[in-house]
């Protein structure tokens, strides 16, 4: 059972990462358009992304994913084990493959705007709002990169304890 109230935490601890991420970013994009106006769109771009991460992120550690659903989820593990243990392996398969494809498309989006930015002569709007991007990006594959390594932490242990 510690297995599963270990990952389910460090689910709620990724969101809440996110959410700081998004409040770093605002404070970043605030300091940014105070003190130097000449990177006016890099600043608007970081507060705008950080908004609506630390909305969604920090909405959901508190709201969605809290402590109160991470205990029913529990006690449903604790009354159905081996039930509660097939679904969460399928659940946790598909996240596997939402972690690859989402780090892949945001890999792929970082590797093109890192060109475009050092190949193309863009308009400094576009500098800015390409760099707050990938900024953004840089954080979201770190994130799910430790995501995924809980995940796959997760899903030995439901593999291990449906063996027994």
């Amino acid at each position: 059972m510690e297995f599963v109230q270990q990952y389910l935490q460090s689910e709620r601890l990724l969101g809440l990462s996110a959410g700081i991420v998004g409040l770093l970013s605002i404070t970043t994009g605030v300091i940014f358009y105070i003190n130097k106006p000449q990177f006016k769109a890099f600043a608007i771009t970081m507060i705008i992304i950080g908004l609506i991460e630390a909305g969604l992120f920090i909405t959901g550690y508190f709201l969605v994913n809290n402590q109160a659903n991470v205990n029913k989820k529990i006690a449903q593990f604790e009354i159905k084990k081996e039930i509660f243990l097939q679904t969460d392996k399928i659940m946790v398969n598909k996240n596997l493959k939402a972690f690859f494809i989402l780090k892949l498309i945001y890999g792929i989006t970082f590797i093109t705007l890192a060109i475009v930015l050092s190949k193309v002569n863009v308009k400094p709007i576009y500098f800015g709002i390409f760099t707050a991007l990938m900024i953004h990006l840089a954080a979201a594959i770190v994130i799910d990169t430790f995501g995924e390594r809980y995940t796959k932490i997760y899903k030995t242990k439901i593999e291990t304890t449906l063996k027994l």
